[in-house]
């Protein structure tokens, strides 16, 4: 699938007024078949909303998604549904379904009003969350795994209906840090291996230097600007679009390469004597 927005834009209505765009400049990107898309920027910039213009669950109020050169309207929801799978944050379940059950929910384009999940739906159902690793937890209640599980299991929630794009709202937020490496690898092999194109909602600059083809990076009256990943996260932009001053660091061992980003903030100063000192012995 190819998918575009074309020039964006979102306004909230308050007491029958309307307020000013949420953008500071319009939204443009296109995004190719198994390119992974990281939308980057500070709290209140409203990536979230974008996130569900993006989809359809909000109408953008100037421009449009386009998929496949069609506008996005031209589709039914049941069809737009089994091309797009949407993983909003994950919150704790209150009910008591099982992560097989959860999962199954999201063969509802298939599944007719008032009929029952077939034996294709639940193979499909199992197979998603042996994709995502954690076939083992399938009779497990949503109540009784982690954080970082249930993230999976909406993962494969939106698996079962063979999308083509995966749009993730921050998938790895309030995980330990061994969870979000857990959702990071999964999104970028599902990229790799079956082609899915990924749209990822994140705080974490470093996420996005590790999956992302290109970056969209935007900020509450700070305008916005789309790239490739290395073009666009530069260290006065990250300075403009989140007030702090970050340094970037490439970092190569064998067959490795990492790219980081550290805030100049949180460096220790170093006692130049000291370090004169420790050279001479």
């Amino acid at each position: 699938m190819k998918l575009e927005v074309r020039n964006g834009n979102f306004h909230y209505m308050k007491r029958k007024q309307t307020l000013p765009n949420l953008y500071a400049k319009n939204v443009n990107f296109t995004l190719e078949a198994g390119e992974i898309l990281s939308i980057l920027g500070p709290n209140g910039a409203g990536k979230t909303t974008m996130l569900k213009c993006i989809t359809g669950l909000l109408d953008w109020t100037e421009g449009e998604t386009i998929i496949d050169d069609q506008p996005m309207t031209s589709y039914s929801k049941k069809e737009l549904w089994k091309r797009i799978g949407y993983v909003p944050q994950a919150h704790k379940m209150t009910f008591g379904y099982s992560l097989e059950e959860l999962v199954i929910m999201g063969r509802a384009p298939y599944i007719s009003t008032l009929a029952q999940p077939s034996k294709k739906d639940k193979e499909a159902a199992l197979e998603a969350l042996d994709t995502v690793g954690i076939r083992h937890l399938a009779h497990k209640s949503c109540n009784e795994v982690s954080g970082g599980e249930l993230q999976l299991a909406l993962i494969a929630r939106t698996l079962v209906s063979n999308p083509e794009v995966l749009i993730l709202d921050e998938p790895e937020s309030h995980l330990d840090i061994q969870k979000q490496i857990v959702i990071l690898q999964t999104i970028r092999r599902l990229s790799e291996e079956k082609g899915i194109s990924c749209i990822i909602n994140t705080h974490y600059p470093n996420h996005a230097f590790y999956l992302a083809d290109h970056v969209l990076m935007t900020g509450k009256d700070k305008g916005l600007v789309f790239g490739p990943t290395n073009e666009v996260m530069t260290e006065s932009r990250m300075k403009h679009f989140f007030g702090i001053e970050l340094k970037k660091i490439i970092f190569e061992e064998e067959d490795l390469l990492l790219e980081t980003m550290v805030p100049r903030a949180l460096g220790l100063r170093r006692d130049i004597s000291t370090c004169k000192f420790n050279e001479e012995i």
